[in-house]
């Protein structure tokens, strides 16, 4: 998976929209798998569309290989802290002019906990429709965000009896098809949620291929899969780089004003140093910092540092998004 998070939620419900899933070249065969499918009508009180199981299909069993259902369970899991089994579900929907999806939660009495939907429409327009909703409430009204179906994205959520979503009426002649993943936890539920996010958000990767620029890092860099790690100690993380972190603040911290974290006009217009770090405290849910491996062999930040100040000082564990330069 290449997944990046657009946006993630810092509440209850635990939930987050992605871009960038799969990787180009997987989402090609995906789409080139739909054609030879056969649908199914599916017409309930409170949806109308058409789907197809995909389980026993050989050319997606093929594509969703053992090493691919790891490495979407790790990645997915991570995000809820939680294990989940490898034998997921995989749908596919296609929903043509007067389908739709009213408020529902999913919420089932067949163990499965979690949902991620991946949507498969290229150049999809507001004007056509099929709307992807997360709900505060069961009312349609209650709109907490809103997505286009477009291609390679999508929403993973943990299910629940408020996890209350919906899909907009097609308007449009164009179909909308997306792929429904269906996990189940294996083993017992966490204790504890989570305070990493595996993914990389958007806007930091724009950030940081901005800040990379200067460094004369090339923005390819930022297009290719990261590897995600979670470091129990700062320290550890240190180790791990040989003690440099090019870029870092001195002593990996704000806290003792030694350093100060300005744009290249010498400015800080997000904010003093200290105000940056209490924004990320007050986070449920924090996005990795990303560090760059140069081709030298040596590491760079190059987004993320209130980030790790915080981490260093509250003596937490450190989320790590690692991409190699290209």
């Amino acid at each position: 998976m290449t997944a990046r998070a657009v946006r993630v939620s810092q509440d209850d419900w635990h939930c987050a929209a992605l871009c960038n899933i799969f990787a180009p070249s997987f989402y090609s065969r995906i789409i080139g798998g739909l054609e030879q499918l056969v649908w199914t009508e599916a017409i309930q009180n409170f949806y109308s569309q058409r789907e197809v199981n995909l389980k026993g299909n050989p050319y997606f069993e093929e594509l969703f290989s053992d090493d691919v259902r790891s490495t979407i369970i790790d990645s997915i899991g991570s995000f809820f802290g939680e294990r989940l089994r490898s034998d997921f579900d995989i749908a596919a929907h296609k929903m043509i002019s007067g389908d739709f999806i009213d408020v529902h939660t999913d919420s089932n009495d067949h163990n499965e906990t979690h949902r991620m939907t991946v949507t498969l429409n290229d150049g999809w327009s507001l004007s056509d429709g099929g709307i992807l909703l997360a709900l505060n409430s069961g009312a349609i009204s209650s709109v907490r965000d809103a997505w286009l179906p477009t291609a390679n994205n999508g929403f993973v959520f943990k299910i629940s009896e408020s996890s209350y979503h919906a899909v907009t009426p097609i308007l449009g002649s164009r179909p909308r098809y997306s792929l429904i993943i269906t996990f189940k936890r294996s083993g017992v539920s966490c204790t504890k949620e989570p305070t990493w996010i595996p993914f990389v958000l958007q806007s930091d990767v724009e950030c940081a291929t901005a800040t990379a620029a200067h460094m004369g890092i090339s923005p390819e860099t930022f297009t290719a899969p990261f590897k995600y790690s979670e470091f129990g100690t700062v320290d550890d993380l240190r180790s791990f780089v040989s003690g440099h972190l090019y870029n870092a603040p001195k002593q990996w911290s704000y806290k003792k004003g030694t350093s100060i974290n300005v744009d290249h006009n010498g400015n800080q217009p997000k904010g003093t140093d200290a105000d940056r770090v209490d924004a990320v405290r007050k986070l449920r849910r924090i996005p990795p910092i990303i560090v760059v491996r140069r081709k030298t062999g040596c590491y760079c930040l190059v987004d993320g540092s209130h980030r790790l100040s915080h981490a260093h000082d509250e003596s937490l564990s450190i989320g790590v998004a690692l991409y190699e330069e290209k």
